[in-house]
């Protein structure tokens, strides 16, 4: 039951973040290392992926849920990785990524009077270079082929949708406790966190656990229907929504969290126990194909459906 949390937590909570500050220093140092531009890149390909500020809220919710029924407190690892998550939240909107990808290899200032092979990573118009070739400064491909983004974009939202049911319907805690077996679905734990006083933190659950996952597939779906049935009105404002369910998509993953912190917290057998519900490992599933199917949509099918270049 727990091996999704488990997996989920490894990577997203600890390596990535770890492995994308590493690669950081190695780009921010200013050291005339080989491939920068390659290491900045897959940096910025682990920003999706890395969770500290997530992992801190669902920690907090965590903290309100256990003292239901326990005395818990923070010790110095955690009051640790609280102080990451805040660096490196200052970090991400401090850095200039302008700046960074022309230190590795300046921007083309000649103005185009003809298509040049562009990156759709670092922005990188290449004078020299074919569609298809490396880019110059990150390694990407030119002008990448967008269309077999499509299928699997759209094949992870179709996966997703049947899940939903039992995701919202089933139990996503069950807690075992000297009164009876109790289960809590999403909406269940919502409730219990208002009704012991805590309702400031069940708007946190109600918001990432129901309102988020819900806007996230039903924007996807507009967006994959609309490059299957493209209009050129609105291009502008469908690219701004997944600008925005971009940065979004990554919160719901505040609920699964919430589960694997509780449960090592609240294990007293035979007088509270807490476990994963049969509903925790399909809302887990369903956040992350919809994090890849984010990654894997490229809004400029979109505009080149509609007849616009871009």
């Amino acid at each position: 039951m727990w091996f999704p949390f488990a997996f989920g937590f490894l990577f997203f909570a600890l390596l990535f973040p770890w492995l994308r500050a590493t690669l950081q220093i190695l780009v921010l140092t200013g050291i005339n290392i080989p491939q920068r531009g390659r290491i900045f890149r897959f940096s910025e390909e682990l920003r999706l992926w890395s969770m500290t500020e997530v992992v801190v809220i669902a920690g907090y919710v965590a903290y309100y849920r256990a003292s239901i029924s326990s005395t818990v407190g923070l010790q110095t690892g955690a009051l640790c990785y609280i102080a990451v998550a805040i660096f490196t939240w200052i970090g991400d909107h401090a850095l200039d990524r302008r700046s960074v990808w022309n230190s590795i290899l300046p921007d083309t200032i000649e103005y185009p009077t003809r298509h040049y092979a562009s990156c759709d990573v670092c922005e990188l118009a290449a004078l020299d270079r074919r569609p298809g070739d490396y880019c110059p400064r990150c390694g990407s491909r030119l002008d990448r082929p967008i269309w077999p983004r499509y299928i699997p974009a759209a094949a992870a939202v179709v996966a997703a949708i049947p899940l939903t049911i039992p995701a919202y319907s089933a139990a996503i805690m069950i807690n075992d406790n000297l009164t009876g077996v109790l289960e809590h679905t999403i909406l269940g734990t919502v409730q219990l966190l208002a009704d012991r006083g805590y309702w400031e933190v069940g708007v946190v659950v109600l918001v990432a656990g129901v309102f988020l996952p819900v806007v996230e597939l039903l924007g996807l779906v507009w967006l994959l229907a609309r490059v299957r049935f493209p209009n050129v009105r609105g291009l502008v404002r469908r690219t701004r929504a997944y600008r925005i369910l971009h940065r979004l998509v990554r919160w719901p993953m505040i609920i699964p969290f919430i589960a694997a912190l509780a449960a090592p917290i609240i294990k007293f057998h035979g007088i509270d126990d807490i476990v994963a519900g049969p509903g925790a490992t399909p809302l887990f599933v369903i956040i992350a194909l919809l994090m890849l199917a984010i990654r894997l949509f490229e809004p400029k099918l979109m505009w080149r459906t509609a007849g616009v270049p871009a």
